[in-house]
């Protein structure tokens, strides 16, 4: 066994008392390993009791798993090293001929040992390790190993390449061995009660959804205020198109949701019915417009260009695409929140302008309005700059190369990062925003700071370098990020000891202030103004505490920093007025922002809420207590609550469903419909923890002894600003996946960020106590939410589906309940309307109608509304 410590020495260590017949690796050896070693990683368990010692103290349970290398023939080589990705440390491990170290972020490196003689043909080389944290899905287990020695080019390694299934769509990851002992490998803890989403659990969770289309030609998501369908039924024919009349409407402002409508085969005709838009004074909420539809036609009346818009989206919503028809209807619409928001992070693994494109389509179709763009963290910079041509020449490139000069590290399995890397452009992004102005989307910027900078830092060192080289010291030092001086040891949320800004330089600021007046300067071009800036400003853990430059701050008598730990907060306040004083609205996550002093703070601060809903009870941690701290500073709330809007976690419990679940062992669809942004406490009714145990909120007043407030509830008559959907990369490799993760969940962001449910509870000013046994949420308010799910699913499975796949939207396709009674195959589904499929013995996929008789091993799968792509099949046991 050999205990781990951070590794500092970036090349591979050389193991000593090399064996005579061993010898040393040339180039063509080394490829020919890339190209033949077979590398299997077997997860053993979550909650592995027979743990090593970390730092001297017992560890009562672990994660435990083999690393197997397996060659076809014989090489007496050992003068090697293998890197690979794995997001959380491995603390220890145990192999006679193998050793482990931790090196960076997530970056860990495989090393022979004395015991190892060279890699004998079909003999397997294994290494045990042990991890002081979990791996719960096998997107979390990275790929691209890649083998390096001195003197030579690396190579990935091929075997932990990635595949994609033909059928599906899907990733594949063949070096993961599949998993053989289900309950060990799905518990986070031996207290985990969470149930693996197999086709028993889906089919008894499946069982209260119908399938009913009898509501969907008349169903619009988001739904409007009020609709009135026309009690006959008629409806308008659309099949011979349009005929647009715009009164006080800009064509511009309308052009993408008609768009929209031609490629879902509405197109304008002279000799189509006839569409008139105009505004309306009479309409005084912002966005709000009426639609009537009936035998003469359609008119849409907005308070707004925004309005009219949004008018012709639910034109489109109530379109049935197969008839090309609407129903007679009268609506009157207006949304339930300014801030209707989704996060995109593009930084840790990039995604290209055409899939935001696809996107921006997608969040003004719904009536989204907010689009934060991640654009920067510690693995990416990926907006070019005119000011800092560094950031993207190499901030925006990883390779296999740990030294930071030419490119950034290969960290989240980036060793073979061509499809996942990569920057925009000035013009890319000046595309992006007119795009999004086309669809009435305000784009928010975000490049994390002073914590998750680990490629500005590096950039800036870079510059540094640059500059020296001419020996301008002046100009090498006007934005450089980091203290030469700083000898503090520290390590990240996410592994990293030198990821962060800091705050102690005059240069920090002033490369702060050049990236936001570049910033600005795009915005303007694009015609976007720069409205709303996010400045992160979370997780800075520990940063600063040896450098001299923030000793000199800390001990200056002229400024009000009097201690370390007010250091993260005296740069957010200070970035902060900065952006403010350019006339710009400050947006932050709720962590940093309550480190601030809120005299010290300008008055318009968007604070980003990512507390789980479970902690409230800890005051300080928790979605409710946070939410209520940052409302009594008379700042805006926008609800990102993790284990309801972070995209990047499981649909379901199950290891192939890709992403993170600290927050949340499972997010589908319903769960982020059932959600009451207005009364975040109530929810512990009927959620469960990460664990699957009920939690309490208690959202009373509480003050400590003398007297201090540790808790209250929200101000009289407060109301958040909105909702907002994350999307964070880490596990998100390609496009496909992000639309996998995005679709169809947020669709149903959107409509609590629209709609205003009539079963939802009203938030109690007075604070109260929620658990599963108070019952505030009555069974008749849980019997219209369900009533009211069953109408939105059916929509989504009957109706909405087939116009994501229409504009070539990668949504994803739920995996399917299913269940043998006697000796007939029942399938359910819980976005109903989507075709179902069976397979027997591994034969020909069969349509499923309706139960049918059934004998050997039975696969079921759901394909997509369009039919062209299947969905993940299971067993059913």
């Amino acid at each position: 066994m050999t205990a781990l410590s951070g590794c500092s020495d970036p090349q591979p260590s050389k193991p000593a008392n090399l064996a005579s017949p061993l010898v040393a690796l040339d180039q063509a050896g080394l490829d020919n390993i890339a190209s033949n070693l077979d590398v299997k990683y077997r997860v053993l368990s979550n909650i592995e009791t027979d743990c090593p010692d970390k730092d001297g103290k017992e560890v009562k349970h672990c994660f435990s798993a083999y690393i197997d290398f397996t060659m076809p023939e014989d090489m007496a080589v050992n003068d090697w090293s293998i890197y690979y990705s794995q997001v959380y440390p491995i603390y220890a491990s145990k192999s006679d001929t193998l050793s482990v170290d931790f090196y960076n972020g997530d970056i860990h490196q495989i090393s022979p040992t004395d015991g190892f003689k060279g890699f004998k043909a079909g003999e397997t080389q294994t290494v045990q390790v042990f991890m002081a944290a979990t791996v719960l899905t096998h997107s979390q287990l990275m790929p691209n190993y890649w083998i390096a020695a001195d003197n030579l080019k690396p190579a990935v390694i091929d075997s932990t390449r990635t595949q994609i299934d033909a059928e599906s769509k899907l990733e594949l990851t063949p070096w993961i061995a599949p998993y053989t002992n289900i309950e060990k490998q799905i518990k986070a803890t031996p207290k985990d009660i969470n149930q693996y989403a197999g086709t028993t659990w889906l089919y008894e969770h499946n069982q209260d959804i119908a399938v009913d289309n009898s509501q969907v030609a008349n169903t619009v998501i988001p739904t409007p205020n009020t609709i009135k369908v026309a009690s006959g039924g008629e409806t308008l024919d659309l099949s011979n198109g349009i005929k647009v009349s715009l009164s006080n409407v800009v064509s511009d402002d309308v052009s993408a949701a008609f768009e929209r409508l031609t490629k879902l085969g509405v197109v304008q005709s002279e000799q189509g019915v006839n569409l008139a838009i105009s505004l309306d004074e009479t309409l005084k909420d912002a966005e709000s417009y009426t639609l009537n539809i009936d035998q003469n036609g359609v008119v849409i009346k907005a308070a707004d260009s925004a309005g009219a818009f949004y008018g012709v989206q639910t034109l489109a919503g109530l379109l049935s695409v197969n008839s090309l028809t609407v129903p007679f209807a009268a609506i009157e619409d207006a949304p339930l929140y300014g801030y209707r928001g989704q996060h995109m992070d593009v930084a840790r693994n990039f995604h290209d302008k055409q899939m935001i494109f696809r996107l921006i389509e997608q969040m003004g179709a719904y009536k989204l309005n907010k689009l934060h763009m991640h654009l920067a963290e510690d693995e990416g910079w990926r907006i070019a700059l005119p000011s800092f041509p560094e950031l993207t020449e190499i901030g925006a490139v990883r390779c296999m190369d740990l030294t930071d000069t030419a490119c950034m590290q290969p960290q989240l399995g980036g060793a073979d990062s061509s499809d996942r890397d990569g920057f925009y452009s000035e013009q890319d992004y000046k595309d992006i925003l007119a795009y999004a102005s086309k669809h009435h989307i305000q784009v928010i910027p975000s490049l994390d700071m002073p914590g998750h900078s680990r490629v500005a830092v590096k950039a800036m060192e870079a510059r540094y370098r640059r500059f020296m080289a001419q020996e301008n010291e002046v100009e090498a030092k006007r934005y450089l990020l980091s203290d030469l001086d700083d000898k503090t040891e520290y390590r990240s949320i996410q592994n990293y000891n030198d990821n962060t800004i800091n705050v102690c330089l005059e240069s920090s600021y002033a490369f702060v202030d050049r990236v936001l007046e570049d910033l600005i300067t795009l915005h303007k071009e694009a015609n976007h103004p720069l409205t709303t800036y996010h400045i992160g400003a979370d997780e800075t853990a520990g940063a600063w505490v040896d450098s001299p430059e923030c000793k000199a701050l800390v001990e200056n008598p002229d400024n009000d920093v009097t201690d370390y730990k007010h250091l993260g907060a005296h740069f957010i306040e200070r970035v902060s007025n900065m952006i403010a004083a350019k006339g710009i609205a400050v947006g932050g996550w709720n962590d940093g922002l309550g480190q601030t002093h809120k005299e010290n703070m300008p008055k318009d601060v968007y604070s980003y809420i990512w507390g789980p809903l479970p902690a409230g009870g800890h005051f300080a941690s928790g979605a409710q207590a946070m939410a209520s701290e940052q409302a009594h500073r008379g700042w805006n709330v926008v609800l990102s609550t993790p284990d309801v809007f972070y995209f990047d976690f499981p649909y379901e419990v199950d290891p192939k469903e890709r992403g993170y679940n600290w927050a949340s062992r499972r997010i589908d669809s319903r769960n982020v419909f059932n959600f009451m942004p207005g009364n975040l406490p109530i929810h512990a009714e009927f959620r469960v923890d990460t664990k699957g145990h009920h939690f309490e909120i208690d959202d009373t007043l509480h003050k400590d002894e003398d007297g201090k407030i540790l808790h209250q509830p929200l101000p009289k008559g407060y109301q958040v600003a909105g909702v907002q959907g994350q999307i964070w990369s880490e596990t998100i490799r390609s496009e496909d996946q992000a639309e996998y993760m995005l679709y169809p969940r947020m669709i149903a962001l959107a409509e609590r960020a629209w709609h205003q449910a009539n079963w939802a509870v009203p938030y109690n000013y007075d604070g109260a106590k929620y658990n599963k046994d108070t019952g505030v949420f009555t069974d008749e308010l849980k019997a219209q939410r369900d009533q009211a799910w069953q109408v939105f699913a059916n929509t989504l499975g009957h109706k909405e589906l087939i116009k994501l796949d229409k504009l070539g939207v990668f949504y994803r396709v739920p995996t399917v309940g299913a269940k043998i009674i006697e000796g007939k195959l029942h399938i359910n589904n819980s976005l109903p309307g989507l075709p179902l499929e069976y397979r027997v013995d591994g034969g020909n996929w069969q349509r499923y109608n309706e139960p049918v008789e059934v004998t050997g091993e039975v696969e079921v799968r759901a394909r997509n509304a369009a039919g062209d792509r299947a969905g993940r099949s299971l067993l059913v046991k």
